[in-house]
């Protein structure tokens, strides 16, 4: 051990004893060495971030590990144990090396936010071996929400002449805060061009003073926000994202009673020592401070803490009391209002006796109400997840012991209830699919949704029918609906029955609705191999269609036997089991298996990643018999062989290839960011712009790059198909899907594999996409703002020119890129070389009404973004769109 070691180690258990930590004469004494030689090993751990420096005299070192603790136990004792997790999570972020990460607060207004990130700011000053005070600058974005020019003015500093009354240029807070931290609270009330401006800094570290056009300054500032809205919905996405940590505070009424007399007592320690007397509160005054309903979270039990105190306090000054003592009638009018109230609940509720009146959650209305707000066709996708969030609501709602036998009874008709009892002693043994009588109960809930629509027949659009993927259910629907019909005459259409079945689920959760006739199951030595595959496989799929069984080297062969035997035989109902193994005794497993329970088995050896995938993705296809089945798989093993065999000969340099209707404009902005985006181990990855013409879609230019290059992807605004190359639109790739998809392409292109052909879009999907879509690429445009004119002026472009789906979100993509390009052509007096990139075709004639059919559009446009859109691209635009 090397002395630089051996002062590390003495530190460390120093502190054992000394929790306050060691000074250099401390260390020096215990290892018998020189102080000078003693701090210059404390330093040079000080600087390899292993051990913190304290301030004042003498200087004191702590490990790291010790000193966050320190601070993350003094901000437990403030703000409670329930935020252990947040302030691990917020010092590891401002204490992460280089410089700290941006911080989203999130929560309801007193919850801590602003002691937080003022406690952050202190962290961050004690640990840094600069003498200098780190700055830390604070400003609420609410305070000029109604000027938004003098708000952003405040921030980023104003150029003299920017707006009436700018007499002056104005340093911002950014400026203020530089090398420092800048905590901006509120932040949802920024406009939008002002949360564009703060990304801009967040990802640059560029930005410019109201006013200036062509000036960029610098700032390097560590950014801390907070709101009190969804970041989701209040706040860009391109900005939301930039926050690489997000921490919401919990509010009071969810942290524990001990969490809050830890705060009472904390509030009157401040208060007393403030009064300078003793401070007493009573029994009656206690609980109800401990109880009450506090919406203004810590800052309003603060500030009723204080108004109590002082009440009390002026009695003591009058002599009324000789000492200071909190009574019930301390605390303020509105608290007490508050109090009382609910007790009177309370009160009313015990006599009454009623359980929760309001109707019960109906899922006819729900469907009336999205049939009459989105006037389309509801999808399988759709209508499964009503049903299921429709069912989870009434499960949830009334259940015991919320609900009693009374309760039941005035929620479903009698004659009902009685058969859904009589049902269950009867028919439980006998149904497929075991039931609980709760499970009957919330069925009867839905039952009784049914009679009132069928006899007030209010609305108009029927339940669409969507088929259980499991049949034990169906069976038992069926079943279940003839018992009531004999019993009670309810004649249920088919649809309802169908419906019934998703009642009667298990109700274990289940991450996919898929059944297969073909079991898949993987089994593989290894403690995670065959999970992992079964994992990837799954999640590309979007079902659970591999089963996955590892086999440790210290378990044995019978027992990973009986453990296969034991998955095949939970489903009765499956047709045939493909066997997917490794090597070894696991070959001949499946022959053995087939002769006791009697199902056909087929089994594949030397699995890989490939073949996992295809027979996930045949056992998918119901009509595919199990032999069938087999034989794609061993294709798939084959093809990899084959392509393994072929790369290691030809060594073809792996390409992804953008594609958009110029080749300019969103295609070269897609190759810039997926170069960005590529990983140490895919820097062999080519990325290369294409032009594809969006009339004929010639795939000519790719098809040759395909002899040359093994093309990971096709990714852009213009939908392409070319055999084994899958196509990710450009509003897919910037999604968290789309990205993990192109990870996984990257990963697995090393041993080439096909996959599944895209889904086709839907006009509703169009928003979002391109919100993600431009949010991540454009950098003066707000997303927000183009999307709402395309989606008003789109519609008759679409019409006239007769677009699909694929080919107007193209366009949408095309155009937000496009008018970009145009802003920053003109903020950096560019114009000429962007005229010159557009393609010029001389014998094009546009005809009157392709240009009147443009022109609402593109006014819009100039009016809004106050540019002047060239005729050369007015014309090409034209052009692209016939």
């Amino acid at each position: 051990m090397n002395r630089l070691d051996e002062v590390y180690k003495e530190l460390k258990s120093f502190e054992q004893i000394h929790p306050q930590g060691a000074s250099a004469y401390d260390i020096a004494k215990k290892l018998k060495i020189d102080r000078s030689t003693a701090s210059r090993y404390l330093n040079k751990l000080v600087k390899e971030n292993k051990v913190m420096k304290s301030p004042g005299k003498p200087v004191r070192y702590k490990t790291h590990s010790s000193f966050v603790n320190t601070q993350q136990a003094d901000l437990e004792i403030r703000v409670g144990k329930s935020l252990q997790p947040i302030l691990k999570k917020a010092m590891a972020a401002f204490l992460y090396p280089s410089n700290p990460l941006p911080i989203l607060i999130t929560g309801e207004t007193g919850t801590g936010k602003t002691f937080l990130a003022e406690t952050l700011s202190k962290i961050v000053n004690q640990t840094s071996d600069d003498k200098k005070q780190i700055p830390f600058i604070t400003f609420n974005c609410a305070d000029y929400a109604n000027n938004p020019e003098l708000l952003m003015g405040q921030i980023f500093g104003i150029k003299e002449g920017a707006f009436t009354g700018a007499t002056e240029d104005k340093i911002g807070l950014v400026e203020r805060a530089n090398n420092g931290i800048l905590f901006l609270d509120e932040i949802h009330r920024l406009p939008p061009s002002g949360q564009e401006m703060l990304f801009y800094l967040m990802d640059k570290g560029i930005y410019r003073r109201l006013g200036e056009t062509t000036k960029e300054r610098y700032s390097n500032v560590s950014l801390i926000a907070a709101t009190t809205e969804d970041p989701n919905k209040a706040l860009l996405p391109t900005l939301n994202r930039r926050f690489s940590v997000k921490l919401t505070l919990p509010p009071l009424r969810e942290r524990s009673r001990e969490e809050r007399e830890e705060l009472l007592e904390q509030f009157l320690k401040e208060e007393k020592k403030k009064m300078n007397t003793d401070l007493l509160i009573s029994d009656s005054c206690r609980e109800i401070l401990l109880t009450y309903e506090c919406p203004g979270n810590i800052g309003q039990l603060k500030s009723d803490i204080q108004i109590a105190c002082a009440r009390a306090y002026l009695r003591f000054l009058n002599n009324e009391e000789d000492r200071v003592i909190l009574k019930k009638e301390d605390l303020s009018n509105e608290l007490m209002d508050g109090v009382n109230e609910k007790i009177k609940k309370q009160e009313f509720n015990s006599k009454s006796n009623l359980y929760d009146s309001s109707p019960l959650p109906n899922i006819y209305e729900k469907l009336n109400e999205i049939n009459k707000n989105q006037p389309l066709e509801i999808t399988n996708v759709k209508l499964q997840r009503i049903i299921q969030e429709y069912i989870q609501i009434l499960s949830q709602k009334y259940k015991p012991p919320q609900l009693s036998k009374k309760g039941w009874q005035k929620l479903i008709d009698k004659d009902l209830l009685d058969a859904l009892k009589l049902a269950y002693h009867k028919l439980k043994k006998q149904l497929p699919a075991s039931v609980s009588i709760n499970q009957l109960y919330v069925l009867g809930l839905h039952l009784q949704n049914y009679r009132n629509h069928s006899k007030n027949n209010r609305y108009h659009e029927s339940l669409p029918s969507i088929i259980h993927p499991n049949i034990k259910y169906r069976q038992s629907a069926q079943q279940l609906a003839l018992f009531l019909e004999k019993n009670i005459g309810l004649n249920l259409p088919e649809e309802e029955i169908e419906l019934m079945a998703f009642f009667l689920k298990s109700e274990r959760p289940h991450s996919s609705l898929v059944e297969q006739s073909i079991a898949v199951i993987l089994v593989t030595h290894g403690e995670y191999t065959a999970s992992s595959m079964a994992h990837v496989t799954n999640t590309l799929l979007g079902n659970e269609v591999i089963h996955a069984i590892d086999m440790p080297l210290d378990v044995s062969t019978n027992e990973t036997y009986e453990r296969v035997k034991q998955e095949i035989q939970k489903n009765p109902n499956i047709k045939g089991v493909l066997l997917l193994v490794d090597i070894g005794s696991l070959v001949t497993m499946g022959d053995t298996i087939q002769h006791e329970i009697d199902i056909p088995i087929r089994t594949l050896s030397n699995v890989n990643l490939s073949m996992v995938l295809e027979a996930g993705r045949k056992s998918l296809v119901s009509s595919l018999s199990l032999d069938e089945i087999y034989e794609e798989t061993k294709k798939a093993m084959f093809a990899f062989i084959k392509n393994d065999a072929q790369t290691a000969t030809m060594h073809k340099k792996r390409l992804i290839a953008t594609v958009c209707f110029t080749g300019e404009g969103a295609a070269q902005l897609l190759e810039t960011w997926i170069k960005k985006y590529l990983s140490t181990l895919d820097q062999d990855v080519i990325v290369r712009t294409v032009r594809i013409d969006p009339t004929t879609k010639d795939t000519t230019v790719l098809k040759e790059l395909k002899s040359y290059y093994d093309i990971v992807a096709i990714i852009g605004t213009v939908s392409v198909s070319i055999d084994d190359v899958p196509f990710i639109p450009a509003w897919e790739l910037l999604q968290k899907e789309g990205i993990s998809r192109l990870e996984k392409l990257l990963e697995l292109t090393r041993n080439r594999i096909d996959f599944i052909d895209n889904q086709p879009i839907e006009q509703k999907e169009f928003a979002t996409l391109i919100l993600q879509g431009l949010g991540e690429i454009v950098t003066y445009i707000n997303p927000k703002i183009m999307i709402e004119i395309l989606d008003e002026f789109m519609p008759p472009i679409q019409a006239f020119f007769q677009w699909d789906n694929t080919r107007e979100l193209g366009m949408w993509m095309h155009l937000g890129s496009l008018v970009d390009r145009i802003i920053s052509a003109k903020l950096n007096n560019t114009m000429e070389q962007l005229k010159k990139s557009v393609p010029i075709d001389r014998n094009i004639t546009i005809t009157k009404e392709e240009e009147e059919i443009w022109s609402k559009l593109l006014s819009k446009l100039e009016s809004t973004f106050k540019i002047k859109i060239p005729a050369i691209i007015k014309k090409e635009l034209v052009k692209l769109s016939r």
